[in-house]
């Protein structure tokens, strides 16, 4: 009786503990689906001690141990810690019995793929094939889609860029009509990403930003951020700096909401680059401790140099060559292969170390690191040459790709086939007409002389522009060069041409690539500045006359020639009608001011 009494309570313990870990394995299905993120996106950071909870049951399944793994992967790739989270990948996947069909191996491969791309890795490759070959569009659709882009930017190398930019709006297409707002913003982040490899910066930045507006619908975290300082680098590389500096503010803001290291990170990165170009080193020298700071809370080997470069920066700026003779050997005793590709190719890095080389008096390397930046220069200005091909290709590619799937049908084949050649036909007539009328009214527009806008297309382009924003104004100055003849007489009669180019020139690197800069009359030149606060116009127009009135003076065969300008500025707060009466004027107060001056 004894005995059957235990062997009774036996089996009931046995089902109960069956009971518990049946609960407590879908609970821990439940932990793996709450924490499971797309993968464009990042799991919200409030979850991950949750997650670290789950880990610590002992009696959850392999499966699932492996689930919760890769999703703490991807929590450390959204922290920026990628080197943690590959080596925890890594030997995720190598364990015996895991389900290789699964989401969880899927996004395991593709995660390892996406830590080595974000340190330009050539392995990143193998990954995102194999991650595509584990998924499809109908099944782990993110993952296919994800690797499906990254092996389109990054390793296509040997495919035209027309045909790369051509399957991205392909993807895009197909995406248009049901994809989510997050999967569009994926697609818009990588077609930036071909922009900005083909040095189309300025198309590249509205491709991120369009992609930012589209994932703050659905990113969380640190992922909010993660593509606005794409945007933010694209915008300063074509020289738009206004409208970056209005996106590092947002993302200061975001970086305030979201409070995560990485995101701390990207905003102090922003801002050191922003100073950086803007070459307000007072700015860079206040931002530099939180950036290094932010450095060190994700271990960023890329922030790291980007610290060193800044700092060597400052010195170069206030001539203290100890500090760049240190600078220079901590570079040198750095492994070449540990220096990212973004440095080794990066203009501004380069001509810094020309400067710096000429700082130090070593003449030798500092025309070796002139020859590596002429180099990179080149290689920039053949892939930018054929731009507009390459945009029209991508663009007769994409209704190739479209119409593909219509031609399956065996009926149709010779239709679409003559569909296809007469689209071609057209297509190619019309953007060699397209490209030859752009050239023509591009040769009017432009002075011969100076390369700027002549007068008539300058003033074509104010009329144009709309009303500032409110707080905004408009902004027109009018330079003349009252001593124009005595700079001509003094090099020559036949220098005149020289002599304009070459203060044009100087006019063109004190301005912005969104300004309107002009040729006016014999002796003037035109500057508009559009949405911009009337306190910073002013102070814009005086350092742009300052450079114009210090022409020569770097000229060691000239430093005897001065520029003698004046100014005559013009600031409306809405939209300027009349303006050839408005410009009239101004002309008459530099007239008149001449006069006097002459008196």
């Amino acid at each position: 009786m004894v005995q059957k009494t235990r062997l009774a309570l036996f089996s009931f313990a046995s089902v109960l503990f069956a009971s518990f870990a049946s609960i407590a394995n879908e609970s821990i299905d439940a932990v793996i689906e709450k924490v499971r993120s797309p993968s464009y996106d990042c799991p919200s950071q409030s979850l991950l001690p949750e997650l670290e909870n789950a880990l610590n049951f002992e009696s959850i399944t392999k499966q699932q141990r492996f689930a919760l793994t890769v999703a703490k992967g991807q929590f450390l790739i959204c922290r920026g810690k990628y080197e943690e989270a590959e080596n925890l990948l890594l030997k995720a996947i190598t364990q015996n019995d895991i389900d290789q069909s699964s989401y969880a191996f899927a996004s395991a491969i593709y995660q390892i793929g996406f830590s080595y791309d974000a340190r330009e890795n050539p392995a990143r490759c193998e990954y995102y094939q194999q991650a595509q070959a584990l998924s499809s569009p109908e099944r782990h659709s993110d993952i296919f889609t994800s690797a499906s882009l990254g092996l389109i930017n990054y390793c296509s190398d040997s495919t035209e860029p027309g045909i790369r930019l051509g399957k991205m709006f392909g993807v895009l297409k197909r995406y248009s009509d049901d994809g989510s707002p997050g999967e569009l913003a994926h697609i818009h982040n990588a077609i930036g990403l071909l922009y900005g490899s083909l040095e189309q910066h300025a198309l590249a930045a509205e491709q991120y930003l369009k992609a930012h507006e589209m994932g703050l619908q659905v990113y969380k975290g640190s992922n909010k951020v993660s593509i606005i300082i794409s945007a933010i680098v694209s915008l300063i590389s074509s020289g738009q700096t206004e409208r970056a500096y209005q996106s590092i503010l947002e993302l200061g803001k975001l970086n305030s909401e979201i409070d995560t290291p990485l995101s701390n990170f990207l905003y102090q990165y922003a801002l050191s680059i922003y100073h950086r170009k803007t070459e307000n080193y007072s700015s860079l020298a206040y931002t530099l401790p939180d950036l290094e700071e932010a450095t060190a809370n994700i271990s960023s080997s890329l922030g790291e140099m980007l610290v060193s470069w800044h700092k060597a920066e400052l010195c170069l700026h206030e001539n203290d060559l100890n500090c760049l003779e240190e600078y220079l050997a901590e570079v040198e005793s750095t492994d070449t292969t540990a220096i990212p590709r973004v440095f080794q190719s990066n203009l501004d890095y380069l001509s810094f170390n020309v400067a710096m080389y000429m700082a130090l008096d070593n003449m030798e390397r500092a025309k070796a690191a002139l020859e590596l930046y002429s180099k990179e220069v080149t290689k920039r200005r053949e892939l930018t040459q054929d731009s507009a091909l390459i945009i029209g290709a991508a663009n007769l590619y994409t209704r190739i790709y479209d119409l593909e799937s219509a031609i399956e049908q065996a009926e149709q084949r010779r239709k679409n086939t003559l569909y296809i050649a007469v689209i071609i036909f057209l297509l190619l007539g019309g953007i060699t007409g397209y490209v030859l009328r752009r050239k023509n009214l591009a040769r009017k527009a432009i002075d011969p002389v100076t390369q700027l806008l002549n007068a008539n297309s300058a003033i074509a382009r104010i009329n144009k522009l709309d009303a500032p924003k409110k707080g905004r104004a408009i902004a027109i100055a009018i330079f003349d060069i009252s001593n124009l003849r005595n700079i001509t007489r003094k090099m020559g009669s036949t220098k005149s041409d020289d002599v304009l180019r070459q203060i044009a020139k100087n006019l063109q690197n004190a301005t912005r690539g969104n300004d309107i800069l002009g040729r006016f009359g014999t002796e003037q030149f035109i500057l508009c500045l559009h949405n911009i606060e009337e306190r910073s116009a002013r102070q814009f127009f005086d350092r742009v006359q300052n450079a114009l009135d210090t022409t020569f003076e770097s000229d060691v065969a000239m430093d005897s020639i001065v520029v003698e300008s004046k100014m005559s500025v013009f600031i409306a707060n809405e939209k300027i009608t009349g303006l050839n009466d408005i410009l009239d004027d101004i002309a008459r107060s530099i007239d008149m001011s001449n006069h006097t001056g002459s008196n």
